[in-house]
C-alpha cells in the first residue's frame, strides 16, 4: 500500500474517497486496477510513478517516499 501517496493526495485537497479515481484518470487506468496497486495486488511501474509525481506533485515529491509501505522500496521499472 502506498500510504505515504494517499497521505500526500489528501494534503493536497483530494477528497480520500476521491483517490483513486484521480489516480486512474492521472494514468488513463481503471479505477480497479489502481485499487490493486494500492492494496499491493500488483506493482506500481516507474512510469507510473514519475507520471504521478509530476502530474500531481510537479515533480516536487521523492518517488521514493511516495511508493514505500508496507515492504516496498520503490516502484518496479517496468514499463506499462
Amino acid at each position: 500500500m502506498a500510504r505515504n501517496l494517499i497521505a500526500e493526495l489528501i494534503k493536497i485537497g483530494i477528497n480520500p474517497r476521491e483517490v483513486t479515481k484521480k489516480l486512474a484518470s492521472t494514468l488513463g487506468i481503471s479505477e480497479k486496477s489502481v485499487r490493486n496497486k494500492l492494496n499491493g495486488t500488483t506493482q506500481w511501474t516507474l512510469p507510473e510513478a514519475v507520471k504521478i509525481n509530476n502530474k500531481l506533485f510537479d515533480g516536487k515529491k521523492s518517488i521514493e517516499y511516495l511508493f514505500m509501505g508496507d515492504g516496498d522500496t520503490t516502484p518496479t521499472n517496468k514499463a506499462g
